[in-house]
């Protein structure tokens, strides 16, 4: 497996939806419980930012909590969005801009749990004589247009008293952006990465200009639920939730071997991904339990919307308080 694939090709939503006699899933697994309800079907990519359920799966948390779940692992986001929209979904961890795209779209979901938040594995580069925002302007960048790499740029330009008008657009993917930006084909790029860290081994020239920790969550994963799972299995949802919490706890104790266990479930070497986890937060319970109906919500989601209609990937703003519910992170 590529290390795009291993770290996921964060793709915005589909407009066109497949239908779902089209779906492809792969990868499906299970645990075991006492209940006797269906499994909780839950859609994944085979990113690091999920990597805490790898690990509540491989260290019997899920079982543990009660709550029998089907994991199944997709390679792209419009695949997994139309399992989603099918119904052939019961849950699934999509990106934070993605899920406001899905739910203005119409899909029936609610956003629960924040996952992950990239704080330097997304990035803006540049090469000689581009050692800020500033001097952007006017010149060629090589990125790959409705990705989070889209959603970073906008943010980036908008805060420095620009917009995408004053650049030049060079559209092109992550890593082919990277490569553009050592051959002098560019003069800037924004990726992700593993691209990051190989560019800079190739070319000790190039600098790191802007990141995702300028603004924390603006590139973030949650976890999402189809609202009639929501209203009928509410206590599921619960144990869903808390075995991520275990899961992390676990990851805190014992990092090493949960990276291993995360590396291997998206196919790679824990050495091969050092520099993603280095530039990955993972939120606890804890910080759910004040950031999901705080920050998250009142700062970091407008945010979020302002960058994504700027890219073109959204239309208008939505409504947080529906989209957000945060009765499970913040139980008694």
């Amino acid at each position: 497996m590529s290390h795009k694939t291993a770290l996921r090709k964060r793709l915005t939503f589909a407009a066109a939806v497949v239908v779902a006699g089209a779906l492809a899933m792969t990868g499906c697994s299970g645990t075991s419980s006492s209940n006797n309800s269906s499994p909780i079907k839950m859609g994944i990519e085979p990113w690091i930012g999920y990597g805490q359920w790898y690990v509540a799966q491989d260290q019997g948390f899920l079982k543990k909590n009660g709550v029998d779940t089907a994991i199944t692992s997709f390679n792209d986001d419009a695949t997994l969005d139309a399992a989603l929209a099918s119904g052939k979904l019961d849950v699934a961890n999509v990106a934070s801009h993605t899920a406001l795209k899905l739910i203005q779209h119409g899909f029936n979901i609610t956003i629960v749990l924040l996952l992950d938040a990239s704080e330097t594995a997304d990035a803006i580069l540049g090469g000689p004589g581009v050692t800020s925002v500033a001097d952007l302007k006017g010149k060629k960048i090589a990125y790959e247009e409705g990705t989070t790499s889209d959603l970073l740029l906008n943010y980036a330009l908008a805060h420095n008293g620009m917009s995408i008008n004053d650049i030049v657009k060079v559209p092109m993917g992550a890593s082919d952006a990277g490569a553009a930006l050592i051959g002098g084909k560019v003069p800037a790029a924004v990726t992700y990465e593993p691209y990051i860290s190989d560019a800079k081994a190739k070319d000790p020239n190039i600098n790191v200009i802007y990141t995702a920790s300028k603004k924390e969550g603006l590139i973030s994963d949650v976890l999402v639920v189809n609202n009639n799972v929501l209203k009928k299995r509410p206590g599921d949802i619960q144990k869903l939730v808390d075995s991520w919490g275990d899961a992390l706890n676990y990851y805190n104790a014992n990092t090493g071997k949960a990276q291993g266990i995360i590396a291997k479930a998206v196919g790679s070497q824990p050495s091969e991904l050092t520099t993603a986890f280095k530039g990955v937060k993972f939120f606890s319970l804890t910080d759910n339990a004040t950031e999901l109906g705080g920050s998250y919500k009142t700062s970091i989601m407008p945010e979020v919307e302002k960058a994504a209609i700027a890219a073109k990937l959204l239309t208008g703003d939505v409504d947080l308080n529906k989209a957000i519910d945060t009765q499970f992170v913040t139980k008694k």
